[in-house]
């Protein structure tokens, strides 16, 4: 329709031919078909104008014809649908019909179905009787032809007892005991409750002449007659099938038969109760099993009558034992030769019976136990040995192979191979410490004895040691008594794990050993140098003695052969703790600690190293000494580096290298390291102790200072080859050096300056410097009182502090003006001291020079200086506090910002403690004067 609208005309010509309007009805369905149809936009799409609306009618007319042919087709489907709907109808009927007939066909198969079971069952009831008969008659037909064997049976068993006939008995009770299954259920049967007690009867009866035939074995060693052994043998078959009470009873009597012989040979007292006669006991056993054995071949196998004979043997002896140990107790202290052979008999016999009756023992952890003891001291043997061992255990690991053939069974599943083994492994455990547990209580005996012994070893070997390395120092460089010390202990616990025990006693055995250890490493720092007061711990300190070692050049290899000494015992001790704790016995395994001796060893290690540190420190003192000495304030020129600096060149060259090339790096970095942060601070400290220090004089110092920083940068090198590591020191020593000598270059560049530029030098060279290392660079600089108090004015102003005023007193009469004059400054400068420099500083009073000269006065004034000096420091220790806690530095307005808080009470306590200190001065010195006039 819309194409209809597109090709009209606008003069208004309409066409209304009948082929153009039926497109415009198609096009109008289609849009009428749509789910968002619009009418109202319909419409204007289709009329857009009023000139459009021309075409209305034929638009009408087509639509009211398709509205018809709508109607009649809708009219058509319904006519359909009803015509549809009772066809549908009549086909349910049909089906439902159909059903009813399908049921009525199923009710009668079923209504014959069952007519034909009643048939089938009427047929059959007399077959089901016939049946049942038959069933019931071959039950019983069988139970009298088992009655007629039992009865037959129990006749023939009854003959074969009274006959004696202990081989076919055997036979006839076994057949007895299965048939009597049979009849368990007519036990009330007066028949079958005779026979079972005619078989009760005869199983008493031949137990009893089985009990009276074992008697006639004899305990003797002479041969028992065979045709006694072969009835034996039957006895023990009829026992077998009389079952495992009788069998216990027989097995019971005959161990208790041999044990009654071995009672009587071996008791507990008399003869025989001696601790080295326990290997005679096992050696009896030992021959009884082998010189009967034809005897204990007539018992069954599985009955395992040797292995419960020696059980019963370990018993007897552990009991007969343990009186024989609670008796001669107190003899077991001169006697422990004889209690090691007898645990060690008793754990071989142990060991011997597991293996006989248990299986081997298996060998892993055997080679578990060599290789725990092979890493306690493996460092004691030479390159060729080690290999040798090494060749030695891979051959036994080859042979071994085989034998895990069995227990592989067992891990694969194998139930046979499984219960095998683990009767095997109960065996074991039943012999293990079954008479060697009565002996621990008593092996602290021992265990003395073996630290008694280690220690007179120790004592020996340390008496006899010479202090050098070994030959094969390139690989140990340790002490040859160590070494020895380790093996001997190797050898006492490997002869304890394997003769005496891995429980209490091999801990104790441990426990001795740590004790040893300890004491060995009290030898070792015995023998070191030691101080004047005895110590090897002590701090080198400026103005003292008390901490020097004056050790000899033979000893410093000594030390450094100690400090790798206690470094391998420290190793082998850890070594040696994991390898006892892996031998011992669970319960203690986890009780060994040798913590305590490794710090004992660690602090050996450190008391060396201290002993050297102390030692150079020592010999360079000499140096710093001779640096105190020194004209530095008359000095003119500048020139090569000091005498000083040849000796403490000296001593480095000497001393660096022998103990570089002795200890391994990492010890001698921690030399190095240590004798820097010990140095150091005695160098800055003593460049104060200097008389006075002049412009040349700082030069030169600066000068020497440099080369002595040289010289220690040096030393981390000193040993070492030039590709080897550590040959360049480690860059943390290099930054400590730098730092710390850097402060005394810094502190010799300010007294080095002039007065004039002193303060400004200070705060920019010294920035963290307080008022005491001020006051301390003043009375070292060599200058005049007046350029003294230049400083101490540009300090006071740069700390914004007001200069301070003279203090005016009247002159003393003029006979004592008339004083030699310089006495004062003669006496002030004799001990190189200031005390006038400090009073200014420290509280703004007027120096000690605007005193009045003269001899009285003068002469006298130094005391009461000091005095005052004191009383002043005391009155302004606030002051300095808050003027210590404050670092000069760059920032000046800061520090004028600080120094004008100070509390103006304070500023009026100084002032008048230095006023009173003066006068008390004067006062002092008025008085002395007036008494010479008088004298």
């Amino acid at each position: 329709m819309s194409g209809a609208l597109e090709d009209r005309r606008p003069s208004g010509a309409v066409n209304m031919q009948p082929t153009k309007s039926l497109p415009v009805v198609e096009t109008a369905a289609d849009a009428f078909d749509k789910d968002d149809f619009d009418p109202l936009r319909y419409i204007n799409e289709m009329f857009p104008s009023e000139a459009s609306l021309v075409g209305l009618d034929p638009l009408i007319g087509s639509l009211k014809h398709r509205i018809r042919r709508v109607d009649t087709e809708i009219l058509g489907a319904v006519r359909q649908q009803s015509s549809s709907g009772t066809r549908a109808k009549q086909d349910l009927d049909k089906s439902k019909m159909e059903i009813q007939e399908l049921f009525g066909k199923i009710n009668e198969i079923r209504r014959k179905a069952e007519q034909s079971e009643v048939m089938v069952q009427e047929i059959c009831r007399d077959i089901k009787k016939l049946d049942y008969a038959k069933k019931h008659l071959t039950y019983t037909i069988t139970a009298l032809r088992r009655l007629a064997m039992l009865i037959n049976a129990v006749d023939q068993l009854q003959r074969a007892v009274e006959r004696h006939e202990y081989a076919e008995a055997a036979h006839l009770v076994e057949a007895v005991q299965q048939l009597s299954m049979h009849f368990q259920s007519f036990a009330q049967i007066p028949k079958v409750a005779e026979l079972a007690g005619r078989v009760a009867t005869l199983q008493r009866s031949l137990h009893m002449n089985v009990m009276r035939e074992f008697e006639l074995l004899g305990t003797g060693e002479e041969s028992t007659n065979p045709l006694l052994l072969e009835r034996l043998k039957a006895c023990c078959l009829v026992t077998d099938a009389l079952g495992y009470k009788a069998r216990d009873e027989l097995v019971d009597y005959v161990c208790k038969k041999e044990m009654g012989v071995y009672s009587q040979i071996f008791t507990p007292v008399g003869d025989t109760a001696q601790l080295d006669r326990v290997e005679r006991r096992y050696n009896w056993l030992r021959k009884r099993l082998k010189g009967r054995e034809e005897v204990w071949a007539i018992f069954p196998e599985a009955w395992r009558l040797p292995q419960l004979l020696c059980l019963m043997f370990c018993q007897v002896t552990k009991s007969q034992v343990a009186e024989i140990l609670d008796s001669r107790g107190a003899e077991l202290v001169n006697n422990v030769e004889a209690l090691l052979l007898a645990v060690k008999s008793t754990n071989d016999f142990e060991a011997e019976m597991a293996r006989r009756f248990g299986g081997s023992v298996s060998e892993d952890t055997e080679h578990e136990e060599d290789e725990a003891m092979d890493g306690m001291a493996a460092d004691d043997a030479s390159p060729a040995s080690a290999v040798r061992e090494r060749y030695e255990r891979m051959f036994k690991e080859k042979q071994r192979g085989g034998s895990k053939g069995l227990a592989g069974g067992a891990l694969s599943g194998d139930p046979a191979a499984a219960a095998l083994a683990a009767q095997g492994q109960a065996v074991r455990t039943a012999f293990q410490g079954s008479i060697s547990s009565v002996f621990t209580k008593h092996l602290s005996v021992y265990v003395d004895a073996e630290e008694k012994q280690l220690r007179e070893t120790m004592d020996g070997l340390v008496k006899q040691e010479s202090w050098q390395p070994m030959e094969d120092a390139q690989q140990t460089n340790v002490l040859k008594s160590s070494s020895e010390l380790f093996a001997v202990i190797k050898r006492s616990l490997t002869r304890c794990s394997k003769f005496v025990s891995t429980g209490a006693a091999m801990l104790q055995l441990c426990n001795a050993f740590q004790r040893v250890l300890r004491a060995y490493a009290g030898k070792l720092i015995g023998r070191l140098p030691k101080t004047a007061s005895g110590s090897v711990n002590a701090t080198a300190a400026a103005g003292t003695t008390e901490w020097q070692i004056k050790m000899p050049d033979d000893d410093i290899p000594v030390v450094c052969t100690i400090v790798s000494t206690a470094e391998y015992c420290n190793e082998i001790v850890g070594s040696l703790g994991r390898s006892v704790a892996k031998m011992l016995d669970p319960p203690f395994g986890e009780q060994v600690d040798v913590s305590e001796e490794e710090d004992q060893f660690q602090a050996v290690t450190t008391a060396c190293l201290n002993v050297l540190i102390l030692a150079v420190e020592t010999r360079l003192d000499v140096a710093l000494q001779q640096m105190t000495r020194m004209p530095w304030a008359t000095l003119e020129t500048v020139g090569d580096q000091s005498e000083f600096v040849n000796v403490f060149s000296k001593v480095v060259g000497q001393v660096g290298p022998r103990i570089g090339a002795a200890l391994t790096t990492n010890y001698f970095r921690f030399f190095c390291d240590k004798l820097a942060n010990s140095f150091t601070p005695r160098f800055y400290e003593y460049i104060f102790r200097c008389r006075k220090i002049g412009e040349a004089g700082s030069q030169q110092l600066l000068l020497d200072t440099q080369a002595i920083k040289a010289l220690l940068l040096e030393l981390p090198s000193a040993g070492k080859s030039k590709g080897e590591e550590g040959a360049a020191g480690p860059a943390g020593f290099s930054s400590w050096i730098s730092r710390e000598l850097g402060r005394a270059e810094a502190l010799l560049k300010v007294v080095g300056s002039r007065p004039d530029t002193l303060a400004v030098n200070f705060f920019t060279l010294m920035p963290s410097g307080t008022l005491p290392d001020y006051q301390r660079i003043i009375d070292l600089k060599a200058m005049k009182r007046s350029e003294q108090q230049q400083c101490i004015d540009a300090f006071n102003k740069r700390v914004g502090r007001p200069a301070p005023t003279p203090v005016q007193f009247p002159r003393p009469p003029p006979q004592q003006a008339q004083a030699p004059a310089g006495a004062a400054p003669r006496a002030a400068a004799g001990d190189g001291q200031h005390p006038s420099t400090s009073t200014a500083v420290a509280s703004g009073v007027a120096p000690a020079s605007s005193l009045p000269a003269g001899p009285g006065p003068s002469s006298a004034a130094m005391p009461g200086r000091s005095e005052a000096t004191e009383e002043q420091l005391r009155a302004s220790t606030q002051t300095q506090e808050l003027a210590n806690r404050f670092k000069f530095g760059a920032n000046d307005a800061a520090a004028r910002a600080s120094a004008a808080s100070i509390n103006v009470s304070e500023r009026m306590k100084e002032g008048m403690a230095g006023s009173l200190a003066a006068m008390k001065r004067l006062n002092l010195g008025f008085k002395r004067s007036s008494q010479q006039e008088s004298g």
